[in-house]
């Protein structure tokens, strides 16, 4: 029977996938790094995936259903989590770890253009504190760049329905104005019957 303190401590027995080696050359902190890595892999991914869906016009005019929502929700929830909580912390915790970064090691000494000192825990703070504004920056351009999605349809959809209201020449202004109306909230013709 397991004991129940290594039942706990799942995260310690994942298995590291990472070799040991790289075309000969030894790496010994690349197995170290592994989750830190495996944090930048899926945020990269996540990012490209996010770009492109960006970019991809919607398919119809129609507001997305329920579970897009839901679905996409999760999805930004997922990359915040890795960028504000798992990339620094796993810097963090290779820097103190394994590089063993800590305030009574010195990254620079006090000189005649530096008048202080920098311990190397300062360090491992400025790059997870420069991770945070990398992350912020991403956010609000991807944000940004969502709420403008979806701007260049409306004027192909109004194009067309000018185009679908018949030439100027051809019949009134009324009744080119009630074609026009014959369409849905969601650019969808409504069907009626007249007589």
């Amino acid at each position: 029977m397991r004991d129940n303190h290594v039942w706990h401590l799942l995260a310690v027995h994942i298995p590291n996938l990472l070799p040991r080696t790289i075309f000969g050359l030894h790496l010994p902190w690349l197995r170290k790094a592994a989750r830190l890595l495996y944090g930048i892999v899926l945020f990269t991914i996540g990012l490209a995936a996010a770009a492109k869906v960006i970019r991809t016009p919607k398919r119809s005019l129609e507001p997305p259903t329920w579970a897009q929502c839901v679905i996409g929700a999760m999805f930004v929830w997922t990359m915040f989590a890795l960028g504000y909580g798992v990339i620094p912390h796993e810097w963090l915790t290779f820097g103190n770890s394994y590089l063993n970064f800590d305030s009574s090691s010195f990254l620079l000494h006090k000189n005649r253009l530096i008048p202080f000192d920098i311990t190397r825990d300062k360090f491992l703070d400025a790059v997870a504190a420069v991770i945070y504004v990398v992350v912020l920056g991403l956010n609000v351009a991807f944000f940004a760049a969502w709420q403008k999605r979806g701007q260049e349809k409306p004027a192909v959809a109004e194009a067309s329905a000018t185009s679908d209201a018949g030439p100027i020449t051809g019949g009134t202004i009324f009744s080119r104005l009630r074609r026009a109306k014959r369409t849905s909230a969601y650019g969808r013709p409504v069907t009626t019957t007249e007589t």
